[in-house]
């Protein structure tokens, strides 16, 4: 959904009517509009996930929000009005903030201590194959076609997600169906030795039933206000490092610097790296942690940027580049890869290991949809930004945030690494480990 306007903005600006269905170009406030409500509908997406998430369940509400992907799919296949894009946009957006608010809790409680990173950094995987996807078909499709080829995806989680992944036990529990959550564990453990663990966690989901917060209270606790400020800040510089823009605008970005290698060859080669990357993150996250993976992205992701900022600038003066012709490829391979590592993954994540279970909702909720504004207004802005301030004035602005991004690491993001949910609470909150109540579910 986030990578569709990259091969389908081309089309639609198109003034051939057998690529461009709307049968005239759109006007640039028309592209910037198409490319980013959908982030708009996101943001209302992360608010209701928490809400009706508690309610029906996880799953429910997971398979709940799916459904609309088949629909508008199906609704931009036979579009011929800019006013259906919008519309069909913004749903999808609406329904990508649920998954994008829901799921990081769901992995967090269904995983173990030792394997939680790995499990959180297989959403960027299944992430990068969907963009994938967008780079390698969409520019050799028509929109229409497109359109139902993304039909296949959902098709597919419909048919493994409901009838064989469980319920997250921890929402059982906080329906006091003990029964149903042992019944959960044990189909997510496989190896039967559950019993300690489900002892475990009717403990903390009572301890969390019995402190229940509300918004205001968010504010209240150490542990709570801390990750806030570090999921929050992560998802800040996550967008601040231009991957809404660059996922968006991948193809006109590629056109624009003249790069000898056609831009669809282009983008599908960097769709490749970045499923490669994102795959190797989830072998090394578990083992070198999230704080060091953080800096690295932070760092090389900077160097990336300016070095493709440096392009356009010197392009834009007219400098002869032929020398260099492979440098805007190669700093946007980059990108990806050191992206990959660390902010394609990870704030999500920490999302689902920072916050009391009795918080944990809201606070994702929260988390990922300021998230959500910063992509909105990331992605709104490019257009006028390119043109005031020219692509490489942009991408270096991006390349100094990294710096910032870098530096906020180090000060303020903790280590989670092979901890417990209850260890990560006592970081956060200042005290010493707890070992009157030690709730370690491994």
């Amino acid at each position: 959904m986030f990578s569709w306007p990259s091969p389908s903005l081309g089309k639609l600006t198109s003034n051939d009517t057998n690529i461009n269905p709307l049968g005239r170009p759109i006007t640039p406030f028309e592209e910037s509009l198409i490319a980013s409500i959908s982030t708009l509908g996101s943001v209302i997406g992360t608010v209701l996930a928490g809400i009706i998430a508690e309610k029906l369940g996880r799953k429910k509400t997971l398979i709940i929000f799916s459904t609309p992907f088949f629909f508008c799919y199906l609704i931009i296949a036979n579009a011929s009005e800019v006013f259906i894009f919008y519309i069909t946009r913004l749903i999808l957006g609406l329904a990508s903030g649920c998954v994008l608010g829901l799921l990081p809790s769901y992995v967090g409680e269904i995983s173990e201590n030792s394997n939680r990173g790995s499990l959180g950094s297989v959403f960027g995987i299944m992430n990068s194959l969907g963009h994938f996807l967008a780079f390698a078909v969409g520019p050799l499709v028509s929109i229409k076609t497109f359109a139902y080829i993304l039909m296949i995806p959902v098709t597919l989680f419909f048919v493994t997600f409901i009838p064989f992944v469980p319920e997250s036990p921890y929402h059982f529990l906080s329906k006091d169906n003990t029964k149903a959550a042992g019944k959960s564990l044990k189909k997510i453990r496989c190896d039967g030795n559950f019993e300690k663990e489900l002892l475990c966690l009717q403990d903390i989901v009572k301890d969390a039933k019995d402190n229940k917060v509300t918004l205001r209270d968010l504010f209240s606790s150490a542990a709570t206000k801390k990750g806030l400020l570090v999921c929050c800040g992560l998802f800040f510089f996550q967008q601040s490092l231009g991957i809404g823009v660059v996922l968006t605008y991948l193809q006109p970005i590629l056109e624009a610097s003249g790069n000898a290698v056609p831009s669809n060859v282009a983008s599908l080669l960097i769709g490749i790296v970045q499923v490669i990357s994102c795959t190797a993150a989830t072998f090394v996250v578990d083992s070198l942690g999230r704080k060091i993976l953080l800096h690295i992205s932070s760092a090389g992701c900077s160097i990336s940027l300016f070095a493709l900022g440096s392009y356009f600038i010197l392009n834009e003066n007219n400098y002869n580049l032929e020398s260099v012709f492979w440098l805007p490829l190669a700093s946007l391979i980059s990108y990806y890869i050191f992206f990959n590592f660390g902010y394609a993954t990870i704030p999500w994540s920490l999302c689902g290991e920072l916050f009391a279970i009795n918080v944990k909702s809201l606070c994702a909720s929260f988390a990922s949809c300021l998230c959500l504004i910063f992509s909105f207004l990331v992605t709104l802005c490019f257009p006028p930004l390119r043109d005031a301030f020219g692509m490489g004035g942009v991408f270096c602005v991006f390349s100094a945030l990294g710096v910032l991004a870098s530096i906020f690491v180090i000060l303020f993001v903790p280590e989670t690494k092979g901890k417990s949910f209850l260890e990560i609470q006592d970081e956060l909150s200042g005290k010493q480990k707890n070992n009157t109540k030690e709730y370690d579910c491994s």
